[in-house]
Formats: C-alpha cells, sequence, structure tokens
C-alpha cells in the first residue's frame, strides 16, 4: 500500500477578538516570545497583544521587505539575542513565511500565526516561500517539518482588512480542490511526501462547495464590515480549509498557468496572487476538459465576487503572439505542471488560456455555456 501523509496545525482557533485570549492558547511554549510585525501592523496590535501576553518576557521585531533569505537570518538572528521560545507572527503572507522559516531554521522554535488578512492559504501549512530581494521573484520552496503550533484567526481585526484581499483569499481557495483532485486520483505526492488521504481530500471538496455556497455573502458582508455567518465561514475556508487543502492533497496545474503570466517582461503585475490563482484555475479546468456544468459554476463564481475570468480582468490586455508564447512556455516549465497524468503540451497550455480568456467575455457579456 502506497503511504498517506496528513499534516496540519496544531491548533485553530477562530472568533472575534480571540486575540485577546492568546494567553490560554501559548501558555506552555514558554516564557520567551518574539513578536514579528510591520510597522502598521505593529501599531495597530502591539498594545493588545503585549496585554494578552502579559506576564511573559516579549520582545517586539518589526519586519519589513520580502520574504529572504537575508530577511530571515536577520529574524533569527534577534531570536537567538533575545533567546525567544516561540515565534509570534502577525500579518499576511511573506512575514509568516519568514517567521515559519526562520523558526524551522533555528532549531525548530514553537510557531504562533495570527492573520491580519484572509488573502493566502499560508497560515496553517509547513511551506515557506522564499524570494529574491532585487527581483521579487520566487527562487525556492522550503518545507518545515512540522506546521506552526497555533494559528489563531480574529475576525475582529480580518473585517479590517480590504475586501479586494478577501476575495482574493477565495481565488487562492478555489484552486484547492481543483488541483488537490487530479493528485488524489493519480496518487501524486502531497507536499508531505506522501499520497493525500480521504480525510484531506473531503476537506478540500469541502472548502470548494462552501465558496459556491457563501461566497457573494461573504463578500457582502465584508464590505458593510459585518460579521455574518457566511463571513465566518469563508474566512474558515481561506486560511484553515484551504491551507489544509492544498498542502495534503497536492497540486496539480492551479498555479502553473498564473506563474507562466509573472514572466511576461514589460507588464506590470497588478494582480494579488490569489486572483491570478483563480484565472490560472480556469485555465486548469478548459486544460482538462471540464463539464459546461462546473466552468459555469465556476465561471457565475468568480465574475460574482469579482475574481479574473480573462487577461483583460488581469491587466493584460491585447497580449501578442509573441507573449502568448513567452507565457506557454513558462506555464510549461512549472514543476506542478507534471501532476496532470497526461502529457501537457505547448499547444494544450496555450489553447487552454485562449480558450478560458474567450469563455470569461462570453460571461462578462452575460451568455452562459448552459
Amino acid at each position: 500500500m502506497t503511504t498517506q501523509v496528513m499534516g496540519c496545525c496544531g491548533k485553530y482557533v477562530q472568533g472575534y477578538g480571540a486575540i485577546r485570549e492568546l494567553k490560554k492558547y501559548v501558555d506552555w511554549m514558554g516564557e520567551r516570545f518574539l513578536v514579528v510585525a510591520s510597522k502598521n501592523r505593529m501599531r495597530d496590535l502591539k498594545d493588545t497583544i503585549a496585554e494578552a501576553l502579559s506576564g511573559k518576557e516579549l520582545r517586539f521585531y518589526e519586519f519589513s521587505g520580502e520574504c529572504s533569505w537575508p530577511n530571515i537570518e536577520k529574524l533569527m538572528q534577534a531570536a537567538a539575542e533575545f533567546g525567544a521560545q516561540t515565534l509570534v507572527g502577525v500579518g499576511g503572507g511573506k512575514i509568516v513565511d519568514s517567521v515559519k522559516a526562520a523558526a524551522f531554521k533555528s532549531g525548530l522554535l514553537h510557531e504562533v500565526i495570527i492573520p491580519t488578512i484572509a488573502a493566502t492559504d499560508a497560515y496553517t501549512s509547513a511551506a515557506s516561500c522564499i524570494y529574491d530581494e532585487q527581483t521579487h521573484m520566487m527562487t525556492e520552496a522550503i518545507n518545515s517539518p512540522k506546521n506552526p503550533d497555533l494559528v489563531l484567526a480574529d475576525t475582529e481585526i480580518l473585517l479590517k482588512a480590504p475586501v479586494r484581499q478577501f476575495v482574493s483569499g477565495m481565488g487562492d481557495a478555489l484552486s484547492t480542490y481543483v488541483g488537490g483532485l487530479v493528485c488524489q486520483q493519480n496518487f501524486i505526492n502531497n507536499h508531505h511526501g506522501g499520497v493525500g488521504t480521504h480525510s484531506a481530500l473531503a476537506i478540500a471538496k469541502l472548502s470548494y462547495d462552501m465558496l459556491f455556497a457563501y461566497g457573494v455573502q461573504a463578500k457582502l458582508a465584508a464590505e458593510k464590515k459585518a460579521l455574518s455567518d457566511a463571513y465566518n465561514a469563508i474566512i474558515e475556508v481561506n486560511i484553515l480549509m484551504s491551507g489544509m487543502g492544498f498542502e495534503n492533497n497536492g497540486s496539480s496545474s492551479d498555479h502553473c498557468f498564473y506563474f507562466g503570466m509573472l514572466a511576461l517582461p514589460n507588464r506590470e503585475e497588478y494582480v494579488y496572487h490569489g486572483e491570478g490563482v483563480a484565472f490560472s484555475t480556469c485555465c486548469q479546468l478548459v486544460m482538462q476538459g471540464a463539464s459546461n456544468d462546473q466552468l459555469d459554476q465556476v465561471y457565475r463564481f468568480c465574475r460574482d465576487v469579482g475574481l479574473p475570468i480573462t487577461f483583460d480582468d488581469m491587466h493584460l490586455p491585447d497580449l501578442t503572439d509573441e507573449e502568448y508564447d513567452i507565457m506557454t512556455r513558462a506555464a510549461l516549465e512549472q514543476v506542478f505542471m507534471k501532476n496532470q497524468p497526461f502529457e501537457v503540451t505547448y499547444e494544450k497550455v496555450l489553447g487552454a488560456y485562449k480558450a478560458a480568456d474567450a469563455i470569461g467575455r462570453l460571461y462578462h457579456e452575460g451568455g452562459s455555456l448552459l
């Protein structure tokens, strides 16, 4: 039998004002906590965290810039000088990935993650994406032997974040089941180095279904800064379910088409990661020959919440043949593209780009595949 592996964060806490109960969940992690946040998040949350962790020895570390090895090494040095037993990452993907990498390379310090935006599924995972400081391009992804000890999602904090980032998180989550199903059906290893479990796929499928059930409602609530059941459900989808789903099932071409687009020279990147991944997921479904019913559901959802479904939406209008060639070749080079069970050719990738865009145009014009 094939070995199955499933990993997840030690504890997940979600609630309005949950940060005020932080000490209850971290009391066992030692006495010295290094809190890592950007200048703005430090301004917003330093006093709250200090009060929540009263009685502990705290040091605050202001993080800026890229999730790069030089910045990670500076963070490790600060943790060592303080004698930190726990790193607390407060913020978005770059800070969180830096904290996870620093905790791993420092000898597996305890990790606490407090998201301030729900734009990514990085928070619960063991993975860190490392970037080049000059080019801002990803250079590698590393996996820690363990996931964060605690992920605390305070919806009072998350409601203050821009709605566009919340929607971007839905785009990232949309890819989780689409990519993971390919890996599960073809016994391809997940990000923990084993085949996915039945529970992992069930979580990914549930996250996919919940997007369609609650996504539009949740966006309306977010626009009004209103805590609703739908908003609460999609926070869980974006942060917990998508995070568990992608790393425990695996990835296929769901992100690859987006990374192909990032290879274009002289085109400024406009979209957030999850926005690009949403359109990339549309491309994967088209390449796989998804049914009209599935494509209709996905395209309507993306259109209704404001995720990209055309190159115009991606701020890539009037693509030339040369640009299509650059994108296609770059997408083909992505390692997870090989996880498809069929031979992925130049023609299939190029065709998926163009057909996915054409379908998106149809839906923007009020048309439908059904």
